[in-house]
Formats: structure tokens, C-alpha cells, sequence
């Protein structure tokens, strides 16, 4: 059984999603709320398998769930119930599985937990590729972009975001560092320091510092990306310096 909390804070909306959720036997609803301070403070305990929540509440938001999943480091997985599009952004954000566009239906929740079970089964969630070669995907401006590895220029830890630089722009990326460190490196990507990593043929100059680490300069790039002492040895070994 999935162990389930469903939380919004209009009445009529939680008791259609707890209405469509029944329809499903592997689904256990152990509690159902449309308060998100209730929600908030029984994740440590209840510990459930899967969270229901509406994004745009008063006070505490849907958003904020999630990213309390997060920071708790709870297998709980989270399925957002919005009526905007434009939440798609946050969603990718905070690992969310998937988000439901209101109104909830049978089919819509039946996607959602397709994907729960892909998961659960150990298969490893779809990598966008294309005749077999990796893709990068990235949001700008509430949209998603495909990109290519040798098109990006290189990726950078701002704030709480994962940013990769281009040519054309910037794009927030889903995922760890580190995740994209073991998909890139097959492309000439390399982890320079613990919050960048490099597309090494998109390298334009390399200045020495003062403290035996490196500055590099990219292509058509105003920003220095650091080589750190961590990263040094093996930099230098890739370029024979």
C-alpha cells in the first residue's frame, strides 16, 4: 500500500481528490487535511509514501511541503494539484514526481502514479536522449529547453539553483551536480571545483593564481570559473600541464 496525505485548502477540491484517490486499491489515505500547518508537522511522523498537495494555499504553500520533504530527506514522494501552468517551474524545482492541472481526474491520477511505480520498481526514470546520446533539459521562462552537451558552456551552483550557461542564455536545471558530473563527463565535461563543472572545449584561457589553483576563462563568457586544489591534479592532467 502507498501510504498517502492529501492536502488543499478549499474543502470541495481535497474531498474530489480524496473521492478520485479511492478509485485506486493501492492507495491509503492516512491523512487528509486543509491545513498545511497539520500536513507540516505530521511529516516527521506519518512519514507517508506520497503527498497530495494543492501549490497556491494561504500561509504555508504547497511548496513549502515539498521543500520541507527535502531538507526532512524523506523518501516521501510529492504530486502537486495546481490550476496554473506556470507552476510547472517550481515543481522541477523541488523534485516534485509529477504535477496534476486541475481539474483532478481518474486518467491524470493514474499517470502520475505510473510514473510512483517506475520509480519504486528500481527502473530508472527515462534520461532524454536522442539515437542514443544525452540530452540536457532546462527551463527558461516557465519553459523547457533541450539542449546538447556540447552546447553548454558550464553548469554553476547560484543560490538554492542549478545553473547551465550557453551561448544563447541561462537555464535552471533539475537534479544534483553531481548527477550531471556522471552524465557529462562522457562528453568532455569536467567537475572543476564543488559548485562548477566545465565543458573543456568550450575553454578559452586558463590564468594561473596566485595559490596554485586556476582561473578559466570560456568562450564569449565574461564570468571566471575556478579550478579548485581538489579538482587541480587531475585538470592538469587532462591538459598536460
Amino acid at each position: 500500500m502507498i501510504r498517502v496525505i492529501t492536502l488543499d485548502d478549499e474543502q470541495l477540491a481535497l474531498d474530489n481528490l480524496n473521492f478520485i484517490l479511492k478509485k485506486f486499491p493501492e492507495l491509503d489515505i492516512i491523512l487528509s487535511t486543509t491545513d498545511a500547518n497539520t500536513a507540516l508537522d505530521s511529516l516527521q511522523t506519518l512519514k507517508p509514501d506520497l503527498i497530495f498537495a494543492d501549490i497556491s494555499m494561504p500561509e504555508i504553500n504547497g511548496m513549502e511541503i515539498a521543500e520541507k520533504v527535502l531538507e526532512l530527506k524523506l523518501a516521501t514522494k510529492v504530486i502537486f494539484i495546481t490550476a496554473y501552468e506556470q507552476y510547472a517551474l517550481d515543481a522541477f524545482r523541488v523534485n516534485a514526481v509529477d504535477y496534476i492541472l486541475k481539474p483532478v481526474t481518474t486518467s491524470k491520477v493514474r499517470h502520475s502514479l505510473d510514473k510512483i511505480t517506475s520509480l519504486s520498481q528500481g527502473r530508472p526514470a527515462p534520461s532524454l536522449k536522442a539515437h542514443g546520446e544525452f540530452r540536457i533539459i532546462g527551463t527558461q521562462n516557465n519553459r523547457f529547453y533541450i539542449i546538447r552537451p556540447e552546447d553548454g558552456q558550464f553548469i554553476k551552483m547560484e543560490l538554492r539553483d542549478l545553473i547551465l550557461v550557453t551561448q544563447s542564455g541561462e537555464y535552471v536545471l533539475r537534479h544534483s551536480i553531481s548527477y550531471w558530473e556522471e552524465n557529462l563527463v562522457p562528453y568532455g565535461w569536467f567537475r572543476c571545483h564543488k559548485g562548477y563543472l566545465v565543458n573543456m572545449n568550450q575553454i578559452e584561457a586558463i590564468y594561473p593564481m596566485f595559490n596554485s589553483t586556476y582561473n578559466v576563462k570560456i568562450k564569449n563568457q565574461k564570468e571566471a570559473i575556478p579550478v579548485s586544489r581538489t579538482y587541480i591534479k587531475d585538470f592538469r592532467a587532462l591538459l598536460n600541464i
